[in-house]
């Protein structure tokens, strides 16, 4: 247990830190596509995508762990789970990451969120809404008896696909600004930091029999389930990276004058609440969530992680359209360039 808790914290503490100095939450770098024309962020979410592809494939190629973890394809699931997340990151401010980075730079509203996470993922997973989940992942669709990858289906080697989307990638960020409007870090660092960190833990997580990258609802399921249960086998290595990202997050928040407690009013309160009551049943319907799927399942190519994310994203713009349609929509764009 020490030696999952110490390195699960180090991780997480790296996490966090590089995700409040990069200001990286999917919520962002999704709407800011549709609601400001401005791909800083995705730019920075790209780069982590790309040295994965490359760094997690290596690794599994010298045998330091297996990819055996990757997501069944309930396409239902994903498709519906995903949109449904979208939703609830656009509505609440923030992701899953994004929510709890936050969180350790006191903003009351991403704890709020996060508190609405919970409750939604265990009403999903465990309560009322079990039957909805079941029925959504009714179907599942393999290739050959195996997950479902984007190389599977195609029928190619995945280094094929790794070269493609490396080189495809690579030129789109090599021609592309320097700068961009957030705060913080280059997107360039941001992209490079992230995308080691997500590497790297796969290794470490594996050296505690884990056999995965960075995720966020798999650790708050298991703190949840630790908390209601008092059963401390429920933690995992993902348990502690989780606390360690809150904890990464308020250092450099306090480390850049940056930490401050700020609550909203009465009904983004409950926005968020109800956003994150979303995201929850989204992630637990999907199987994962921003990280789990759109950072760490992606580079592997899962089927499962590529719908979802693409879900999201839809769910995003689709919460973004609630959220600032009609005459409000010039006013979300000058409330988005001045956050």
């Amino acid at each position: 247990m020490i030696r999952m808790m110490g390195l699960g914290l180090i991780v997480g503490v790296a996490f966090g830190y590089a995700l409040q100095r990069g200001r990286f939450c999917m919520n962002s770098t999704f709407r800011d596509i549709l609601l400001v024309r401005d791909l800083t962020l995705l730019r920075a979410y790209l780069l982590a995508l790309l040295i994965q592809m490359v760094g997690v494939r290596s690794m599994a190629a010298l045998g330091l762990f297996g990819l055996g973890a990757i997501a069944p394809f309930f396409w239902m699931a994903t498709l519906f789970g995903g949109f449904v997340f979208g939703i609830g990151m656009a509505l609440s401010g923030g992701c899953a990451s994004g929510s709890t980075y936050r969180s350790g730079e006191g903003m009351v509203g991403s704890i709020i969120a996060l508190l609405g996470f919970v409750f939604g993922m265990t009403m999903t997973n465990d309560g009322v809404l079990e039957p909805v989940q079941a029925l959504f992942r009714s179907q599942v669709v393999e290739i050959n008896e195996q997950p479902a990858t984007l190389d599977r289906l195609l029928g190619v080697n995945p280094w094929i696909l790794v070269v493609i989307f490396s080189a495809l990638g690579g030129w789109w960020l090599l021609r592309s600004p320097a700068g961009g409007y957030q705060r913080g870090w280059s997107w360039a660092r941001s992209g490079m930091t992230i995308g080691l960190i997500a590497t790297a833990a796969w290794p470490i997580s594996t050296l505690t029999g884990r056999e995965y990258g960075l995720s966020v609802t798999e650790p708050i399921r298991t703190i949840s389930g630790f908390l209601f249960t008092g059963e401390s086998e429920r933690l995992t290595w993902g348990s502690f990276m989780w606390i360690g990202l809150i904890a990464g997050a308020h250092v450099a928040a306090r480390s850049y004058g940056e930490f401050a407690w700020r609550a909203p009013g009465a009904q983004r309160l409950l926005q968020a609440l109800g956003g994150g009551l979303l995201m929850g049943v989204g992630a637990a319907i999907a199987g994962g969530c921003n990280i789990g799927h759109g950072l760490t399942g992606v580079p592997l190519f899962a089927l499962s992680s590529m719908t979802a994310t693409l879900s999201v994203v839809v769910g995003v713009w689709a919460g973004v359209y609630l959220l600032f349609g009609g005459v409000a929509f010039e006013r979300g764009i000058r409330s988005a360039q001045q956050a």
